[in-house]
């Protein structure tokens, strides 16, 4: 005990919630009259445990902290039969209710029954699924990940990638939405330990292998004050533990490019199948300990063993796009849309006023002269692939290089390694450890280069996990049980882009005087590409790294008196956040804006990223230094259950829980703490006040936590975070069972807690000096003539002048989530149940962001706005710059820019561009749902699963107009109306015992007996469409959407602009396309930042259909060893779905409104039909 209590205090917690099973009854006489003083024994029968409890005066009995598993319950009191019933199978989490009516006569006596599972949950109003061992073991898995199972489960969206569910895939495989919570708002659970990761903002940690699972719970509604810090639902896993007899398996799962379907991406250009192979092998072991003639661990002790290893290689096709060969010399001659029209690049330096409007003209035949080109330019154009394909409708140079998988095969190394131990200590103690520990590394290319300069994407990836925990059981008395548990994990990720490294930038021309001043060695550099409808690859990657550390603890006792049972514990977690990021090092980036006809208007027919590029003037980039930041968060939260059998047919749960959320805190300080609105800036002192008489205050400063005497955390703890919990569940008849609960939850909220501006010093560049009419020659040879490096917290004030940045409200409360639901299930017969559920949440207060420097005034924004006979350029208009050079703003555009815009020295805090409040409390959400299920259990051994959701889920999140706080309200990014799924697993009718040929034996009875076929098929409703935010609707444009043709359309694309000059003309895309009457008009800024809400119900990506599909055998070769045959086949159909990928929102763009299928890249569909064969040895 001493031991454990030291563990328990030294280290820390997540929620460690239970995942033991409860057993509770009632025991009657022959008269129904209850019966006391009965003894009630469970046994594990693979381990034999025991565990006993009393009924009480009114015949109940509760016997809490049962392992998973089957059992044998015995009921005995002198002057009755003894009776038990065997195969009585408890699962993960569960509260069973068992009843026993005893008969007449003496404890030598016994009466044997058999049990079926119990169908019905009468004990309480939490909602959810079990997936069981024999569904984890014989469901087609992809990459044998059993989280991804939840799927079968009402309620429960998986939104992530779905080419990216394997074991290591830790990013996509948390982003689960539960009941409308959203994204990686869920708890993970391993043996009731936590199972999350500070990284991604709540990822996934550590998987198990499928073979080392015992069984599986989503607790989809969880009413039990035990469960918290989840807006959304509970997943908790439970790993075998050995028992009296030697089980395991080995294995090896194989595919192999010739049994696969060809990629949709390589059937679109006539390629040829890529090189895809995978083998998943592993061996699993679990028993009683026992060294010969040292220890017989039988009945005492009982290890899990499982090791597996994995090796995929993965082509994943890529469709980019790349400038054409005589593009990087400058002609763009061909250069046309996908209409033949030409695209025109304009010499930016023949800019003149036309009117109202600064406009250029075109260079000669679309040529930019020799002389005109940056040679630093040109050489760092040379990095680009050279094009190799073309794709229909497509603009010349657009989706021009197709990376076929065999260039880009993205390899895996992954192995996964769990073992656990369990000892019984009598009957009254229990105790286990678990150690699970894997490695993945990976190399892949997101834009087709590998092993050279220029190459992104992850070369290669790491992610590490280690998860320790130590349980302990005591019973004190027959009425009183202690638990406590201690976890330790540790989660590291991290990639890098190695043939970046040491890279000597004076080769491409770069001045020795930049060069020596980047941070963190010489390196490659990274360049991005923007032409507005469709970017050129980016070029360059720096490495980052980062390291989760959860310690985590709860103590727990359970109290059983009579009818009543009380649980209360107290939950707690420090959480250790490393981040060894230092970003983006080096960046420059370029767009259309300097040759563009109009500097300040982009449009479909002028510029290009690459001929700007090319003159030697980027449009953007930086050098960032960053620091590498500690971050502590702690977590604490007390918590009590009440659970009331008030008759034998209702139940009443009621718990309460509190949270003690902490914000982080920085182990040195190195993080800001707010933003300070009213403080004079030292900047106003610096202002020459005689060449700006009329220059208001200017105030606002950025506030560092540990300093001048404010708290080191990031904000202030939130402390009104009550949440009492009610559920009740009543046995209308011995069939029919309601239940209903409503619950209050507060989420986690994610990692925009971290803002260390100071301690990191990005350094931005300058470009232009008018605003954008005319770049700074050659700027790209010395980009940076002057970098910073960071000061901390010594600026104070003036930290991060002339730039933007982001900070964090620091009075943020912990969002709420309020979660209720009422449910009919219904026994169809003693093998089948169905339930009907309304279930809906309500959040509150959630985390939103805000722009927080946005020009006020509003007759000054009134001027600006055409809609009410204003003018951009009024707003545009250069003015002379009061920051220049002043001291605090070297290295921005504000040290060195003549002039500065109207609406720039009109803002609130005009010596910041722009900058958002994050972690504000403006959002709330609404989820409806109506679901139902239906469960069988087939006397032929079929188990079938089949439910269906039908759901709404809105959100208001964003800003219509933040400057006079109006929001928008629109569905989720992921609100799927619909989904359904069902799922089989089906023993075939043939062989000995069968309906066919059932008198078979011998080799014939091994060859045609022991086959079994399972299935998933999954149904669901494609993602929203996100129209733009510059537009407004003049008429209804949706169109009927055909998923057969290679462009798909969603919108009648009839667009109209309204120009800076307030003429209205039409894009001429549109009029090509035949339209006479516009549906969408582009408006100018300065109107409410957004016209429409974010996301668009009505227009959705195609319905996805998909089906999973296994045929196994098992040949007994001995009496303990079988040996299974398994063919799985996923994506059955071989059909095709855009998954990731919208359609285009850029109005002037001629794609605008379209999907082209065939320059969809690989992790933006769903993968092509695969098949898998398996050979599994167990025993």
């Amino acid at each position: 005990m001493r031991f454990l209590a030291v563990i328990a205090l030294g280290t820390s917690g997540l929620l460690a919630q239970e995942f033991r099973a409860t057993l509770t009854g009632r025991i009657t006489d022959p008269t129904d009259a209850p019966v006391a003083g009965a003894t009630v024994t469970a046994v594990n029968t693979g381990t034999n445990q025991r565990s006993a409890a009393k009924s009480d005066a009114r015949g109940n009995y509760t016997i809490p902290f049962l392992q998973p598993g089957d059992y044998s319950v015995t009921v005995e009191l002198e002057g009755f039969k003894k009776i038990t019933r065997g195969g009585v199978e408890l699962n993960v989490n569960q509260s069973a209710t068992l009843d026993f009516k005893l008969e007449l006569g003496t404890v030598s006596q016994e009466v044997t029954v058999s049990a079926e599972a119990p169908l019905l949950e009468q004990s309480n109003a939490d909602r959810g699924g079990l997936i069981d061992e024999q569904a984890v073991k014989e469901y087609p898995l992809n990459a044998r990940n059993p989280f991804m199972l939840s799927m079968l489960v009402p309620g429960v969206d998986y939104n992530g990638n779905l080419t990216y569910q394997r074991p290591f895939d830790n990013g996509a495989i948390a982003d689960w939405s539960i009941n409308g919570s959203g994204n990686r708002n869920n708890e993970f659970l391993l043996d009731g330990a936590p199972n999350n990761a500070q990284a991604g903002g709540n990822n996934l940690a550590y998987v198990p292998p499928v073979d080392s699972v015992l069984e599986f719970k989503i607790q989809t509604n969880a009413y039990d004050a035990q469960y918290g810090k989840s807006g959304g639902g509970v997943v908790n896993v439970v790993l075998k533990s050995g028992t009296n007899r030697v089980h395991g398996s080995a294995y090896e799962f194989a595919r192999r490019n010739a049994w696969d379907a060809n990629s949709f991406q390589n059937n679109a250009r006539g390629a040829p199948k890529d090189g895809h192979y995978l083998d998943q092998y592993g061996v699993q072991l679990d028993g009683p300990l026992y060294i010969p003639k040292v220890y017989n661990g039988k009945n005492k002790t009982f290890f899990l063993f499982n090791y597996e290893g994995y090796r995929e290689g993965t082509p994943q096709p890529l469709v980019l796009s790349v400038p054409e060969m005589e593009m990087r010399d400058g002609d763009f001659s061909k250069y046309n849309d996908a209409r033949g029209r030409r695209i025109t690049i304009y010499d930016p330096l023949t800019g003149r006023n036309v009117g109202s409007t600064w406009t250029r003209d075109p260079f000669p035949n679309n040529v930019i002269p020799k002389d005109r080109i940056n040679p630093v330019a040109r050489k760092i154009v040379d990095y680009f692939p050279a094009p190799n394909t073309v794709t229909q409708d497509q603009a010349y140079s657009q989706s021009n290089y197709f990376v076929s998988g065999g260039m880009n095969p993205a390899t895996d190394r992954f192995y996964n390694l769990v073992f656990k131990f369990d000892q019984n200590i009598g009957d009254r103690h229990h105790i286990f450890f678990r150690h699970g520990s894997n490695d993945r590394t990976e190399w892949r290319s997101s834009n087709g280069i590998i092993g050279k300069p220029g190459a992104d994407g992850p070369q290669p990836l790491k992610r590490v996990n280690d998860a320790y925990v130590i349980d302990w059981v005591g019973t004190m008395s027959p009425t009183m049980v202690v638990n406590i548990r201690s976890s330790f994990s540790r989660y590291v990720e991290g990639s890098d882009g190695a043939a970046n490294d040491n890279f000597d930038l004076t080769k491409l021309g770069f001045q020795k005087s930049f060069t020596e001043q980047l941070p963190y060695g010489p390196r490659f550099g990274r360049y991005s590409f923007d032409n507005g409808g469709f970017s050129y690859i980016t070029m360059g990657r720096y490495k980052n790294f980062n390291y989760t550390n959860t310690f985590a603890t709860h103590p727990s006792v359970t109290k059983v008196s009579g009818t009543r049972t009380t649980k209360a514990g107290f939950d707690m977690r420090w959480i250790q956040y490393v981040v060894q990021n230092p970003g983006n090092v080096f960046t420059l980036s370029s767009n259309k804006t300097f040759v563009q006809q109009v500097y300040n208007r982009a449009d479909e027919l002028s510029g290009n990223s690459v001929a700007g590029w090319l003159l030697g003037t980027p449009t953007g980039g930086s050098i960032n230094y960053a620091t590498f930041p500690i971050y502590m968060y702690r977590y604490m939260a007390p918590w009590v259950q009440h659970d009331w059998k008030v008759t034998s047919r209702l139940t009443v749960n009621a718990g309460f829980r509190f949270d003690f959320n902490y914000p982080p805190n920085e182990r040195y300080n190195r993080m800001n703490r707010g933003f300070d609105p009213d403080v004079i800036s030292p900047v106003d002192a610096m202002i020459d006040r005689k060449a700006f008489p009329d220059f208001p205050t200017i105030r606002g400063g950025l506030l560092f936590a540990g300093e001048n005497g404010l708290p080191r955390t990031a904000a202030d703890l939130y402390k009104k975070t009550w949440q009492p919990r009610v559920g009740a569940a009543y046995a209308i008849t011995r069939k029919t069972v309601l239940r209903g609960g409503w619950g209050r939850y507060y989420m986690n909220p994610n990692n925009d807690f971290q803002q260390n501006y100071g301690y990191t010093q990005a350094t931005s560049g300058s470009w232009s000096t008018d605003s954008n009419r005319t770049g700074i020659p050659d700027r790209v040879s010395n980009p940076f003539p002057v970098v910073l490096k960071p000061r901390g917290s010594a600026d104070g004030l003036l930290t991060y002048v002339g730039r933007s940045f982001n900070f964090v409200n620091t009075k943020f409360e912990i969002p709420h989530v309020d979660q209720f639901s009422f449910s009919v299930q219904r026994a169809i017969s003693a093998r089948s149940r169905w339930e009907i559920t309304y279930s809906g949440s309500r959040g509150k207060r959630l985390q939103t962001t805000k722009p927080f420097n946005d020009v006020e005034d509003a007759s000054f924004r009134d001027s600006c706005n055409f809609m009410l006979g204003g003018n951009r350029n009024y707003c545009d208009q250069g003015l002379s710059n009061p920051f220049r050079n002043l001291a605090p703003f070297e290295g921005t555009s504000f040290y060195t820019n003549n002039t500065v815009t109207r609406a720039q020295l009109l803002r609130p805090f005009p010596q910041f561009s722009t900058f958002n409040e994050y972690m504000r409390n403006d959002g709330y959400s609404w989820f409806n749902s109506l679901q139902t299920s239906y469960n069988a259990r087939l006397r032929n051994g079929t188990n079938l699963n089949v439910n269906y959701t039908f759901a709404k889920n809105l959100r208001q999140t964003g800003w219509m107009d933040p400057v006079n706080n109006i929001m928008y309200r629109a569905v989720y990014d992921w609100d799927k109306p619909h989904r359904f799924v069902a799922s089989a697993i089906t023993p075939l009718p043939f062989g000995r015992g069968r309906k066919f040929l059932n008198k078979s034996s011998g080799w014939t009875n091994r060859f045609i007996g022991g086959w079994q076929s399972t299935f998933i098929f999954q149904v669901f409703s494609g993602q929203p469409w996100q129209p733009p935010a510059n537009v407004i609707i003049l008429k209804d444009p949706k169109t009927p959407i055909n998923w057969n043709q290679p462009v798909v359309r969603a919108i009648k694309s009839c667009v109209i602009r309204w120009n800076n000059d307030n003429t209205i003309t039409w894009m001429q895309y549109s009029l090509d396309q035949g339209c006479t009457e516009p549906n969408w008009l582009i408006v100018p800024p300065y109107t409410a930042p957004r016209l429409l809400p974010d996301r668009d119900s009505t227009i959705r990506l195609q319905t996805v259909k998909m089906v999973d599909f296994s045929l196994s055998k098992m040949t007994r070769l001995s009496e303990r060893i079988n040996l299974q045959f398994r063919a799985e086949c996923f994506n059955l159909m071989n059909s095709f779905f855009v998954t990731r990928e919208n359609f285009n929102n850029t109005a002037d763009n001629p794609n605008f409104g379209t999907i082209n299928k065939s320059a969809v890249s690989a992790p933006n569909s769903n993968y092509p039909r695969q098949i898998q064969l398996a050979v599994k040895f167990i025993w």
